[in-house]
């Protein structure tokens, strides 16, 4: 993992203040949750951090290289939703391995990847099984393998156990 600074962002909705100002750094491998009422901003600081927002002012560095102007894609950072996505027609391997096989990792490794992230999370059993035949619960957790299985320097979680 790596380090996570936030200097003076902030992030604007028409006349709307999401973030003002923030200040923030976050360790390599510190765990920091964000708390605060419903609309307060904490989603979108973390879409700020990931690229799915564009900050209005100020600067998101990860590690030492300022990747405010970058695209998401080059960030190296996996995000867990709130509302997490998972493909119907996809097992859970291969909802897994969707992101390895996008970065064109060989089979043997992405092979490697995904079982270690299933037995991390404990849902070796579910690799077969598609998210229909999934709890809630599950289908969170194979979220959160999928952002695991790529090793990203950084991993965003967006009120991930909610369904835990």
């Amino acid at each position: 993992m790596a380090e996570i600074r936030l200097k003076g962002v902030r992030k604007t909705f028409g006349k709307v203040v999401a973030v003002q100002d923030v200040d923030l750094t976050v360790h390599d491998r510190e765990f920091v949750v964000l708390l605060g009422p419903s609309g307060c901003g904490k989603t979108t600081l973390l879409r700020c951090i990931a690229g799915l927002e564009q900050v209005d002012k100020g600067r998101v560095f990860i590690g030492e290289q300022d990747v405010t102007d970058l695209p998401p894609r080059r960030r190296q950072i996996a995000m867990v939703f709130q509302n997490y996505a998972v493909f119907p027609h996809l097992t859970v391997f291969e909802y897994i391995a969707f992101g390895l096989r996008m970065q064109r990792k060989p089979d043997s490794e992405i092979e490697k990847r995904v079982k270690a992230a299933a037995e991390l999370l404990h849902i070796e059993e579910l690799l077969k099984r598609y998210p229909a035949q999934l709890s809630g619960g599950q289908r969170q957790r194979v979220a959160v393998a999928r952002a695991i299985a790529v090793q990203p320097q950084v991993l965003l979680m967006d009120e991930p156990l909610s369904n835990l």
